[in-house]
């Protein structure tokens, strides 16, 4: 055999078999790999689904809480179980009208008395009777049907005296919802998003249309015996990656189950298995292409490398056989070497190639984490931050308050909360309208914010109403600091439509004393000193301790 032909099917074996066997494997390990790619990003997809939907809630709750503490409305509502003159019925509905035009997202609100009759609405009075149960009217927010809409509903009891004078109860729209479950980006021809909550018998009642069921919306249930359904794995609170799943139409699906913490709502986004298996097996194809095209170039790559190594050998034998002849012709040029180095050099930039690959690579999955990342505080600041006045919201002040409140019971520390309103500040909206209004909050809140130390807590806990807790502080030393504040609101001119006006705000002081066993009756006495303040003539501050002296006077 020319040594020409068996250095190319030594080159070739050298280069094939290795090349066979690795890609063999890559084949089989590729379809696993890319499975396991599809798994997480429809995990990722239903995390960011979650977060998005606690955002909105957590939005509305704010929302309520905002209605809620409209302190006008609520003493109407404690004169209305008094006397039941309707004057105060009219007062109640223009509150309540005032709040929906101020909240693009809601539908309707209604009030009701400490029984759970209908005392008021937003809208027209309804045609019958409406009656809320007192005992299930605690603050909670559930998903239901009301007509042909699907709204958010949202209820709370009203407090005032640290008595319960009513409830409200707000329907927003859900169009958060609807969208989401539209909008399928990245879950193929065949994703779906499901969304449930429990019915009466503990099933899984789908709260929003399906894909291939549109009346699905509170119509159709999936059993709670069906634990390899991924809804009822969603409503069990089970957070997982489901393969091979039945879903509600029986069809076997990949599904990502996420459980919506204090809803009891069920979610999952999922892809049916025969659009998985489709993409897993173009994958497939595609390496295996691949595969082909590379041991093709192998075998070119030998058979070339042999013709250039062998080349030069078959010149230099008949050269030496002429010799032995006694033919003594000049000696051949040798090449083929130069271009095994020119060979050695492309594979050398190839390398480098690949490198800077796998370093851009990297570079883009850092920039994805850091979106992430931004993502995350994004949704951080909209659950804490009031979007109006850019202070905290009651959520992040409840939070920061029990901190603190429990910090100064452990090592007897001062601790005051002080609340304060603005006086008569529907009357800023009505006159000069509800942008002037929103003006007004956000320069008192901005002065509030420039006034008070870091360590101190200041939040808008809805309407005109905001709290401020000084840690490290006595009641009494407070005093000369918020009469300065008062002071300094009070001077304050606004413009609007030609005219300056200025507004007063009302204060309520409380500061934690040994009787004080819970934080609760801090912020109670707080709101009792605001009351005190509002009724004895307002543009001043009252200490809890006046209200008592004149109590038992």
């Amino acid at each position: 055999m020319k040594l020409k032909y068996l250095l190319i099917l030594i080159f070739v074996l050298l280069s094939c078999i290795p090349l066979f066997v690795g890609l063999q494997y890559l084949n089989q390990t590729a379809g696993a790999h890319y499975r396991a790619l599809f798994e997480d990003h429809l995990s990722s997809l239903s995390l960011i689904a979650k977060k998005r939907v606690l955002a909105t809630v957590e939005r509305f709750k704010d929302n309520t809480a905002l209605v809620s503490s409209r302190t006008q409305m609520r003493i109407s509502l404690g004169r209305w179980n008094q006397d039941g003159d309707p004057v105060h019925v009219t007062k109640i509905r223009q509150i309540l009208n005032d709040a929906k035009h101020g909240l693009s997202q809601i539908k309707e609100i209604q009030v009701y008395d400490r029984q759970g009759v209908f005392v008021a609405g937003s809208g027209a009075d309804p045609d019958g009777e409406l009656a809320l149960d007192p005992r299930s009217a605690k603050e909670t927010i559930t998903l239901q049907r009301a007509g042909s809409d699907i709204v958010l509903v949202s209820t709370a009891p009203l407090i005032l005296n640290h008595e319960t004078v009513g409830f409200i109860r707000l329907e927003f729209y859900s169009n958060f919802l609807t969208d989401m479950v539209r909008d399928r980006s990245g879950l193929g021809e065949t994703g779906e998003w499901l969304v449930a909550v429990r019915d009466e018998n503990g099933d899984a009642l789908f709260a929003v249309p399906l894909k291939y069921d549109h009346a699905a919306a509170f119509n159709r249930t999936v059993s709670k015996e069906r634990l390899d359904v991924p809804i009822t794995q969603a409503l069990l609170g089970n957070e997982r990656l489901m393969a091979n799943a039945p879903d509600y139409l029986e069809t076997p699906v990949m599904a990502s189950t996420r459980y919506i913490p204090g809803l009891d709502w069920g979610l999952v986004a999922k892809v049916n298995e025969a659009e998985v298996s489709s993409l897993v097996s173009r994958n497939d194809t595609l390496i295996l292409v691949a595969e082909v095209i590379i041991i093709v170039v192998a075998i070119c790559v030998g058979v070339l490398l042999s013709v250039f190594v062998s080349g030069p050998i078959e010149k230099l034998r008949a050269h030496t056989s002429k010799v032995a002849k006694g033919r003594f012709d000049p000696p051949p040029e040798l090449g083929g070497w130069r271009e095994v180095k020119d060979l050695a050099t492309h594979f050398a930039f190839m390398v480098q190639a690949l490198k800077e690959l796998n370093e851009s690579l990297q570079a883009k999955v850092e920039e994805r984490t850091r979106e992430l990342n931004d993502a995350n505080r994004m949704l951080e600041n909209l659950v804490t931050e009031d979007p109006l006045t850019g202070l905290r919201n009651r959520r992040h002040f409840d939070e920061r308050y029990a901190q603190e409140f429990g910090r100064a019971k452990r090592h007897a520390h001062d601790l005051t909360v002080v609340m304060l309103d603005l006086d008569h500040f529907k009357s800023v909206n009505d006159t000069y309208g509800h942008s002037t209004g929103d003006e007004v909050l956000k320069r008192v809140a901005s002065h509030l914010k420039s006034t008070i130390r870091d360590s101190d807590i200041l939040a808008r806990l809805g309407g005109e109403e905001f709290c401020l807790a000084l840690p490290e502080s006595a009641e009494a030393s407070c005093m000369s600091f918020l009469e300065r504040i008062r002071g300094e609101i009070a001077d304050m001119e606004f413009a609007a439509d030609g005219k300056v006006f200025r507004v007063t705000c009302s204060f309520g002081v409380a500061g934690l004393d040994a009787d004080v066993e819970s934080k609760d009756i801090l912020l109670e006495r707080a709101d009792a000193a605001l009351y005190h303040a509002k009724q004895s003539g307002r543009n001043r501050v009252v200490r809890h301790g006046e209200v008592a002296e004149i109590s038992n006077g």
